[in-house]
């Protein structure tokens, strides 16, 4: 059962409340009331991680919490006035008002993303009528009621309005001493549904990602130096995995082969671990932890055989002398090494375009695929060995042989490029055509 916050003023709580009688799948709704915007922030951060999903009776709060909390992904929705809903009220008040004129009526609900709810579309510039602000970014000011209910005000002791329509539940308390003629639209329990519907399909989305199965391939670097280690680096490297579950928290299950581990946890866990897929907790900690060198391939799958594959190949990515980590998911996009704001996104999926390439250069598509992702990362066509080895963490020597390699197929120009702040000669840079080829 979906665990739902509904966050409302106090004077919206009564026709919020009719949501536990609505014909939805069966929900656990919990109601809190905010005094002001500031008072809902505070209520916001200690609720989310108690519910699936949130609710708010409005638009004003609902964007309030989003610009002041951009990252938070838990599914959010408001109840909202649909088209519907605002033209039975507008026509309800025009039945009883003949004499009613829209451009002598302020609607404080209408801005250009929700398309001013299709009054623009049948009404001539003149006739539109006054609206709080063309967008909603205004909405998200801590002080949007109060300057909200001062603009009404200003326009009805100007004589400019014969009446208000308005989404704010507080509105009517506050402007009553004022005697403006004021409509309070709220959403119908048909838009209601719609709305609750609509946030469970998230929660079940969201819900359905967090389960996909995420499997952590590591792999030890085997030479016929080291190999009479074998026996000591794998159980090194079982403890280490452990105590870093512990220490984390985290429940893993655990796979041994001859020369890796196979590691299976949830993605909420794997979220943590890569934060959010951009660095990797499990690099720092075993970098740390470990004296010899560990290849760590993240793969996400909806099975365990596409996870596993996934996660093979990443690991065998890793390509530098120290632990590194990529992530393959299973849209085949690749990213990595991860714990660097170097990294790279890369799309692995069959392109029949840099297959051609990747022929005429005589090179692997991948390989040409992570060298775009560089240039497009860095905005420019010239590159270094050095650009290279710090994007795709390889070393210079294997950055200089990819990039000679071009220059041999005419895909490359070898040209120099001066070094800021520092004397000597000018660093050697190549100019990439790939498109050209």
């Amino acid at each position: 059962m979906a665990r739902i916050l509904i966050l409302t003023t106090e004077n919206s709580l009564e026709w919020v409340k009719q949501v536990e009688a609505l014909p939805v799948e069966p929900c656990e709704y919990s109601f809190m009331v905010y005094q002001s915007l500031e008072h809902l922030k505070d209520i916001f951060l200690e609720q989310i991680r108690l519910v699936d999903g949130v609710l708010f009776s409005g638009q004003i709060p609902h964007f309030f919490v989003q610009q002041h909390f951009p990252d938070v992904d838990i599914p959010m929705l408001h109840f909202d006035v649909t088209q519907t809903d605002f033209y039975r009220a507008l026509s309800e008040y025009m039945y009883t008002n003949r004499d009613f004129q829209l451009k002598r009526c302020l609607i404080d609900f209408l801005y250009e993303e929700n398309n001013y709810l299709g009054v623009k579309e049948w009404t001539e510039e003149e006739d539109f009528p006054y609206i709080f602000d063309a967008t909603m970014q205004s909405y998200a000011d801590q002080q949007v009621y109060e300057k909200m209910t001062n603009y009404h005000v200003k326009l009805w002791k100007e004589g400019k309005i014969d009446v208000s329509m308005t989404r704010l539940s507080r509105l009517p308390d506050i402007l009553k001493p004022y005697g403006v003629n004021l409509i309070l639209v709220v959403p119908s329990q048909r838009s209601m549904v719609e709305k609750v519907n609509e946030l469970l399909k998230e929660i079940q989305i969201l819900q359905l990602i967090e389960n996909q199965v995420v499997i952590a391939h590591l792999e030890l670097s085997i030479t016929r130096e080291n190999f009479r280690d074998l026996e000591y680096k794998q159980m090194s490297l079982y403890k280490a995995i452990l105590d870093f579950s512990r220490k984390n928290n985290m429940k893993f299950i655990i796979h041994q082969n001859t020369f890796f581990y196979e590691v299976i946890t949830n993605y909420s866990d794997f979220k943590l671990i890569t934060s959010d897929m951009e660095s990797c907790k499990l690099v720092s900690y075993l970098s740390t932890e470990l004296p010899f060198v560990v290849k760590i391939g993240w793969g996400i799958g909806n099975s365990i055989q596409a996870a596993q594959l996934n996660a093979e190949k990443a690991a065998h990515l890793c390509t530098t002398s120290e632990t590194q980590s990529y992530i393959l998911t299973k849209e085949a996009k690749l990213i990595g090494p991860l714990g660097s704001e170097d990294y790279i996104q890369v799309d692995t999926q069959y392109d029949s375009a840099t297959e051609k390439l990747s022929a005429k250069l005589n090179t692997t598509s991948l390989q040409l695929k992570k060298i775009i992702a560089v240039m497009n990362k860095l905005q420019t066509n010239i590159l270094s060995a050095e650009d290279l080895s710090i994007h795709l963490g390889i070393t210079e020597r294997a950055a200089n042989r990819i990039l000679k390699k071009l220059e041999e197929k005419g895909a490359a120009k070898v040209t120099t490029q001066q070094q800021k702040k520092l004397r000597g000669r000018p660093k050697k840079v190549y100019q990439l055509y790939l498109e050209e080829v």
